[in-house]
């Protein structure tokens, strides 16, 4: 979930209007400064045993040879970061089949000119797909590669006494998963394969005490997404007018009012000679003869109101109730950003989809400082990355449940960061409710039903010395289903040592523990250990 907020050249600014421009949820300003460029490309090799303690399988050792670069720029025109590596998993015996693992993030910006610059992201990494959602993939032969990426220009500037700002952003998601789905617990023909999204938005506003005691702002946005799975078809359009008024120096109240329209259609799965749906690779198989069927049909008035707080440009803290979707709906936020450390906690309530989902975690990454976390024994994401600069992210909520059905989407997030001296913290957690939009009958999901998704993660690390550093991770994810798939509780630790042996080879070492439970299916718990060199270039 992205954490963001917005304020506009030391003047108030209506936030709702101001976050749609880049997302749903607000986004705490990043910033760097000096000039930096950073390229480290490196080789690996290491040794690794999976060990079970409880439940069914066998002790189980692979090698892994791992090709990577670690990359950051900073400049006047240019902010990026890159962590992202090639990994190959040799099995030793029959018990364990080889892998292929592409897992990393890629984040940056390029000023092109005064308030216009082009924004870029990636993503990739893995997921379970054997019914435990949410779980970490040890030991797993049912996982998918998992990608997702956006790219577009954004413009905010100051034109006269108007603040004016556009963005467009093309965003792609995809899941390759070519396995038949006949065990315990997974969806059959529910699967995310990829979407195209498209995102268009803008806004003018000029702030409070220039024409008028109230700021006023102006915004639209149109956001369409095309998902291959059944061709289903998203398309949000709204605009609407925010107002601010100061009331001290430090606190406004904030409201707007507006006009959404929201379409979701897919057309129907092609039947066989029985009547029953045809299913290729854990997807339905689309009738592009059948019409486009309309699964979702809103239009009306939104509107909330609240307070927004900044007491100082470290701390902001902005709190709504209004409708929209004919519900009520409550969201809000608070940032603070230390200056080696940043804290954000966002309640969000929207319309969404896992493609829409996890392009915007990509696109609110922070471009500078960012720590990407990765399991010793898989190489994968272990979910976070943090920032001390803010612009942190975890991506456990998009990864649990993977589905093809868009839902209303609620819930709360956090993240705390901290880099000082040898030191370095990083926290995150959340809850999310995904209440389904679906055609009854036709996929695993009913109208209505809905997934709730509980999850949290720590990570420490000390610098010993010059050469020697330690560190470890924590890690729960409780996913509570009911549309069919099991109720999964995962959690684990781990800890790793490093030791630089040269200017350019380290060697490193792990242990590690990994529990999951599924509903009524035995508990598996798991131990690994890790030893490994990395050269680098």
């Amino acid at each position: 979930m992205t954490i963001r907020l917005l304020a506009g050249h030391g003047r108030w600014i209506a936030f709702g209007a101001a976050a749609a421009l880049i997302g749903a949820t607000p986004a705490l300003a990043q910033s760097g400064g000096g000039q930096r460029t950073d390229v480290t490309p490196y080789l690996g090799i290491d040794q690794i045993v999976f060990a079970p303690i409880k439940g069914d399988g066998d002790a189980l050792t692979y090698t892994t040879v791992t090709a990577g670069v670690t990359a950051q720029f900073q400049n006047r025109r240019v902010e990026a970061v890159a962590d992202v590596q090639y990994s190959h998993l040799f099995g030793w015996g029959g018990d364990f089949a080889d892998q292929d693992i592409i897992s990393g993030i890629v984040s940056g910006r390029i000023n092109i000119a005064r308030g216009l610059a082009i924004d870029a992201g990636a993503l990739g990494t893995r997921a379970r797909t054997d019914g435990y959602s949410g779980a970490s993939t040890f030991g797993s032969g049912f996982t998918s590669q998992v990608y997702a990426g956006y790219v577009g220009p954004t413009y905010a500037d100051k034109l006269g006494i108007f603040d004016v700002t556009a963005a467009y952003r093309l965003g792609y998601a995809r899941v390759e998963d070519d396995i038949d789905r006949d065990f315990p617990g997974a969806p059959r023909g529910g699967s995310f394969d990829d979407s195209w999204s498209h995102m268009l938005s803008g806004s003018v506003g000029v702030g409070p005490g220039v024409l008028l005691p109230v700021g006023l702002v102006a915004s639209g946005s149109y956001t369409r997404e095309d998902a291959r799975q059944l061709d289903q078809r998203f398309e949000d359009k709204w605009g609407r007018l925010d107002a601010t008024l100061p009331v001290s120096p430090t606190l406004a109240i904030v409201g707007g009012i507006g006009y959404e329209n929201i379409t979701i259609g897919q057309r129907s799965p092609l039947l066989d000679t029985n009547g029953i749906p045809v299913v290729s690779n854990g997807r339905f198989v689309t009738d592009k003869g059948s019409p486009r069927a309309l699964l979702y049909d809103f239009d009306g008035i939104m509107w909330d109101i609240g307070v927004l707080w900044r007491p100082s440009q470290r701390t902001s803290l902005e709190a709504r109730v209004g409708r929209r979707y004919g519900s009520m709906t409550y969201q809000g936020s608070f940032t603070w950003q230390g200056r080696d450390s940043s804290f954000a906690v966002v309640v969000f309530d929207g319309i969404d989809s896992f493609g829409r989902m996890i392009t915007s975690d990509v696109a609110g990454l922070s471009r500078t400082n960012l720590n990407v976390m990765r399991n010793p024994f898989t190489g994968d994401l272990t979910g976070c990355a943090f920032s001390p600069t803010g612009g942190g992210q975890c991506f456990n909520d998009a990864l649990s449940g993977i589905t093809d059905a868009n839902f209303r989407y609620r819930g709360v997030a956090m993240q705390y960061a901290r880099q000082h001296g040898p030191w370095g913290l990083g926290v995150g957690g959340g809850y999310s409710q995904r209440k389904f939009i679906t055609p009854s009958g036709e996929t695993i999901y009913i109208r209505g039903t809905k997934d709730e998704n509980w999850f949290a993660q720590a990570a420490l690390n000390y610098a010993l010395s010059e050469r020697d550093s330690i560190g470890g991770s924590v890690y729960v994810n409780y996913f509570d289903s009911s549309g069919g798939r099991p109720d999964v509780l995962n959690m684990g630790a781990f800890t790793s040592y490093d030791r630089i042996i040269s200017r350019r080879l380290r060697a490193s070492a792990a242990l590690g523990i990994d529990g999951s439970k599924a509903d009524d299916l035995d508990t598996v718990i798991a131990a690994m250990g890790q030893i490994g060199l990395r050269y680098s270039f």
